[in-house]
């Protein structure tokens, strides 16, 4: 696992580039963006960046390679879901530092509480992305798994839209004048076990799917 982990990490640093005009970037928009741009720009940029080790995994036989080390399919994707997760976390931290830092030197007031849905609600966001973007990497691959994402986007965008239209205005905004009303402590339980449930069951076809593929 260890060993993994340190392969992941050399492989993310040797786009340092890359690493340093997004952090450039994110204290550009984080000091002359208002709003909590910010605290998705970041966090969604490393979740790529990180996601992306798994195409080098599979470049010129690397998994062959790696499946003859003491190396299992479940070490393999438990370590892979343990660095995403951390390294978006990681992100996500720096991300409401600038916020925070921003506001301040913006000379607003910085009121923990009042801040708190905004800079929490992201972090599900992106590990539900995480769960899709892992799982679709492994099974199709780095080149097949761009057009897959851009199919299932398209579909999705479209179901919302058709879904959108079918129920009506009128239902939508009475399902959302509904979620208002509900208490913010049940709303945080119920978005944490359902990222938790979407994340299980990712990692549970990750899994699976590498098992199933020959090496």
């Amino acid at each position: 696992m260890a060993g993994l982990l340190e392969k992941d990490f050399r492989l993310l640093f040797q786009r340092k580039q890359a690493l340093v005009l997004f952090l450039v970037l994110a204290v550009v928009f984080g000091f002359t963006m208002n709003g909590t741009f910010i605290l998705g720009y970041l966090p969604f940029l490393m979740t790529v960046l990180m996601v992306s080790t798994i195409a080098y995994d599979e470049m010129e036989n690397g998994y062959q390679f790696l499946m003859t080390l003491p190396i299992n399919a479940k070490t393999y994707v438990t370590e892979k879901y343990l660095f995403c997760i951390g390294g978006a976390s990681a992100s996500w931290i720096l991300a409401v530092i600038l916020y925070l830092a921003a506001k301040a030197v913006r000379g607003e007031t910085i009121d923990f509480l009042a801040d708190l849905p905004n800079t929490v609600a992201i972090l599900p966001m992106i590990f539900i992305l995480l769960s899709i973007l892992i799982p679709v990497q492994i099974k199709f691959g780095a080149e097949k798994s761009q057009v897959v994402m851009a199919v299932g986007c398209g579909i999705l965008v479209g179901g919302v839209f058709l879904f959108a239209k079918v129920v009506g205005e009128d239902v939508l905004k009475n399902a959302f004048s509904f979620l208002n009303k509900i208490n913010g402590s049940v709303l945080a339980v119920g978005a944490v076990a359902l990222t938790v449930m979407i994340v299980a069951v990712s990692y549970l076809f990750s899994y699976r799917t590498l098992q199933k593929k020959e090496f």
